[in-house]
């Protein structure tokens, strides 16, 4: 019998153990990149076409009624022609739903909430601008965020800037110190080759 066979496994032993001690107990090394050396990107929420006027309506039936428990009057002044931005549909809802949660925080009974949506050279444009005792509370609040709003400001200033949009205070013709809501008209800026948005 050979003794070739038989001394193969001590030597495959021994060299193991001695490139142990030599790499020192190191790691294994990290397993290699997929093919092509990057990682799949994250899928992000498709953006389509979205007529600004539809969550504003739905919005006005859904939160209409709180704001009339609060003591809040609400009206709503929309165009007759479409307001089409390139947007992710539930952002959009959750923003506008997220304007109205401030002004329920901000606002005092007996104060109406004016909301005016309308097209300014290439922006679809919603006012927001509201009246009564005081100074305009919901302006206010989007320029010196308080406390008990300041999570939901954060996450409408968010979605703002993933849309290449803007909210800010501004006059209006609904008077001065209006909240503004500027979102580029998907003719202008919202294709889906512009890569703007």
């Amino acid at each position: 019998m050979s003794t070739f066979g038989l001394a193969t496994p001590s030597r495959f032993a021994l060299g193991a153990a001695w490139l142990a001690r030599r790499m020192g107990g190191s790691r294994p090394a990290a397993a290699p990149p997929p093919a092509g050396g990057r990682k799949k990107p994250v899928p992000t929420a498709a953006r389509e076409s979205v007529d600004l006027r539809q969550p504003l309506r739905a919005m006005s039936q859904a939160q209409g009624p709180m704001l009339a428990r609060l003591g809040i009057d609400f009206n709503l002044f929309l165009p007759d022609d479409p307001l089409l931005v390139f947007a992710i549909p539930d952002e959009l809802h959750a923003l506008i739903g997220d304007i109205v949660g401030v002004a329920t925080e901000v606002l005092q009974p007996d104060t109406t909430l004016h909301v005016m949506a309308r097209i300014d050279g290439g922006h679809a444009v919603v006012n927001w601008c509201d009246t009564g005792a005081g100074t305009q509370r919901l302006a206010a609040a989007f320029s010196r965020p308080a406390s008990a709003a300041d999570d939901r400001i954060r996450a409408c200033q968010a979605v703002v800037s993933r849309h290449g949009a803007r909210i800010y205070t501004a006059p209006s013709p609904l008077g001065d110190g209006c909240l503004t809501l500027r979102f580029p008209l998907q003719g202008r800026y919202g294709t889906r080759s512009s890569g703007f948005l």
